[in-house]
């Protein structure tokens, strides 16, 4: 028999123990703390774009691929409940297909593959997954209080308006609207859309154009789902459309007449610059397997210079465009490491020219950046230091 099966000596061990506990708790809370890390560390193995020796002009920032890479700091108590529930699974990718961007920090993904919509904020550390909302029944439609559960099928395409965040389900058939936290606001487009995928807030019309693949074309609607109009039909012409995939637009913040879009036109084999009104004004490659060319173009993005970026799914790259529609560089190849890419399908730049790539098959998501004349400087006086120390 212990001492502590003894009557009163066993309540006193008790209550030593309950103290021990609790001290060793506020010790975790206090000294266990961790503080929020580095959100993309340097790179063991740096990758920049065009290889040396040409001068360096994208090079890889980091890798995101579930809630942890985010670095966020952790409590004294938060340290406490992982050592006696253990780590909470941390939240992962099934097929990340499409980005927005708000801001700086606010990152919507569109991960069809899975169903879900993740909001990302980089600047709090937090990572939410959204895969449905209280919805309406039949029964509630006919004036019962009862709602039901309805999930995406599946989100492919996300555009930011404001603190409105726009969703485009490919197997629904409509548009659903969340608010920056991913609670449910409303719907449309059902009766109007057949298979939407790709979809751009344009600001100076206050519009959405949501790219139908099904119906070959891009129907223009205002944010609070009535259609104003539908741009383009099936063809091969300018202007014309075959199975599009993914459409941005660019702000062009010198003339408001410079404003376009970019549309994937995915089945013929190109991209096309379209003015607001779907008049084409440039179309960029062909079917082929060169420089330049596409296999099965994609995610679809403009940095502040009107430069373009092309995500080919097939060709496990990106290539990025002038405005002129001459190839200025190649990002990526096939594979699985840091840099490289499994089925590509979304793009997209924020406002510090950060370029976010939905790596969908590697399950992540990939973010480069344009590398200044400075950094290429420097990289260069560091090249030539370590040439003159090996000879």
């Amino acid at each position: 028999m212990t001492p502590c099966s003894l009557g009163g000596r066993g309540r006193a061990c008790g209550v030593i123990v309950g103290a021990a506990l609790v001290a060793i708790a506020a010790a975790g809370i206090t000294g266990c703390a961790t503080p929020r890390g580095v959100l993309f560390p340097p790179l063991d193995q740096p990758r920049v774009w065009p290889s040396p020796p040409d001068p360096a002009r994208i090079t890889l920032l980091g890798v995101i691929s579930s809630s942890d890479d985010l670095a966020a700091a952790r409590s004294g108590f938060e340290a406490v409940k992982v050592a006696f529930r253990g780590p909470r699974p941390p939240i992962r990718f099934t097929g990340p297909h499409a980005l927005a961007i708000r801001g700086r920090d606010l990152v919507a993904v569109a991960d069809g593959a899975g169903g879900a919509v993740h909001l990302i904020d980089l600047g709090e550390r937090t990572h939410r997954i959204v895969t449905g909302w209280q919805g309406s029944s039949s029964a509630e439609q006919r004036g019962s209080l009862h709602s039901e559960e309805e999930r995406f099928g599946a989100p492919v395409g996300v555009a930011w308006v404001g603190d409105r965040l726009f969703v485009t389900d490919a197997e629904r058939h409509e548009v659903i609207e969340l608010d920056d936290t991913g609670r449910f606001k409303g719907r449309f487009g059902r009766d109007a859309l057949t298979r939407p995928v790709g979809i751009a807030y344009v600001p100076q019309r206050d519009q959405l154009y949501v790219v139908d693949g099904g119906a070959h074309c891009i129907k223009v609607f205002d944010p609070s789902g009535s259609i104003v109009k539908t741009l383009g039909r099936r063809g091969t012409a300018p202007g014309a459309f075959n199975y599009p995939s993914h459409i941005a637009v660019w702000h062009c913040s010198v003339a408001v007449a410079n404003e376009r879009l970019v549309v994937a036109d995915s089945g013929n084999f190109r991209i096309q610059l379209l003015d607001l009104d779907g008049i084409c004004l440039k179309t960029i490659g062909q079917k082929g397997d060169g420089a330049g060319d596409f296999a099965l173009p994609k995610g679809v993005a403009f940095d502040r210079e009107g430069n373009v970026y092309v995500v080919d799914a097939q060709f496990e790259n990106v290539q990025v465009f002038d405005p002129q529609g001459r190839l200025l560089l190649a990002i990526g190849e096939e594979g699985r490491e840091p840099g490289q890419f499994w089925l590509p399908a979304g793009v997209a730049i924020d406002q510090v020219d950060r370029i976010w790539v939905a790596d969908s098959g590697n399950r992540r998501l990939q973010v480069f950046e344009q590398v200044s004349k400075r950094q290429n400087v420097e990289t260069s006086k560091r090249r030539n230091r370590k040439t003159r120390t090996s000879s």
